[in-house]
């Protein structure tokens, strides 16, 4: 039991110091709070500010979930590799869901060396999930197993079909199902295809930070008024010429 503690306390602190590497490799600071309100890291745009004292400050809040598995093929459920669940407590859902400002990100390890990857302390896929999409999948995709207290989300790692793809992650309900809103896309999503319904880049910092700042800026943006209508109908030459 005390194994089984130490060894999940030490996987989170894994994933809450990657998720702050890479907020400094994108030029932020990043503060894990004292107290545990249900947010493990926040950024903040500190070094901007510092040099563009005009600029706002930008902050983020971010809960972070590991997993550590074994990754492997599986002959029952083609092109998935494995599937990993993250537990959450009610209350971080409700605090995630209240903004795009709010995500979860997800690191999942790959606990053999050898298998698929060398790059054994680095994460063998890591995806985010903001506030207004987890607000969107959260009846459909988080279930409470018997006895357990928290809620659990739970993702089927895939592989695409042709060689040299990347995996990518599917949220996925209790059945093994995927939900509506649950593909993230794929990592090298180059085509509107493969891409997720928001468009963005799922499987970086830096994609969920381009996002979060888009629809800040969505948000913040004076409505246009409507252009004035013609007096008069144009005809179909007119229109045309127009």
């Amino acid at each position: 039991m005390a194994q089984d503690f130490f060894d999940l306390l030490y996987n989170g602190y894994t994933g809450e110091y990657q998720l702050m590497s890479s907020l400094y490799r994108n030029g932020l600071d990043a503060v894990r709070p004292p107290a545990d309100m249900g947010i493990d890291v926040i950024s903040l745009n500190l070094k901007d500010q510092l040099e563009n004292p005009d600029h706002a400050p930008e902050t983020f809040f971010f809960q972070i979930k590991t997993a550590v598995t074994s990754i492997e093929k599986s002959d029952d459920h083609p092109g998935v590799l494995v599937t990993v669940t993250f537990k959450l407590k009610a209350s971080e859902v409700d605090l995630l869901c209240a903004d795009s400002s709010r995500a979860l990100i997800c690191y999942v390890y790959n606990q053999q060396s050898d298998a698929l990857t060398n790059a054994y302390e680095s994460p063998f896929i890591c995806f985010w999930i903001d506030g207004a999409r987890l607000a969107a999948i959260r009846e459909a995709a988080l279930f409470q197993r018997p006895g357990d207290s928290k809620l659990t989300l739970a993702c089927q790692l895939r592989r695409p079909a042709h060689e040299g793809g990347h995996w990518y992650a599917v949220i996925v309900d209790e059945r093994g199902q995927q939900v509506p809103e649950g593909y993230l896309g794929t990592v090298d999503s180059g085509s509107e295809i493969t891409q997720a319904s928001d468009g963005a880049d799922h499987y970086s910092v830096r994609g969920y930070l381009d996002y979060a700042r888009g629809k800040r800026g969505q948000a913040g943006r004076t409505p246009q008024a409507a252009p004035a209508a013609p007096k008069e109908p144009l005809e179909p030459e007119d229109a045309f010429r127009a």
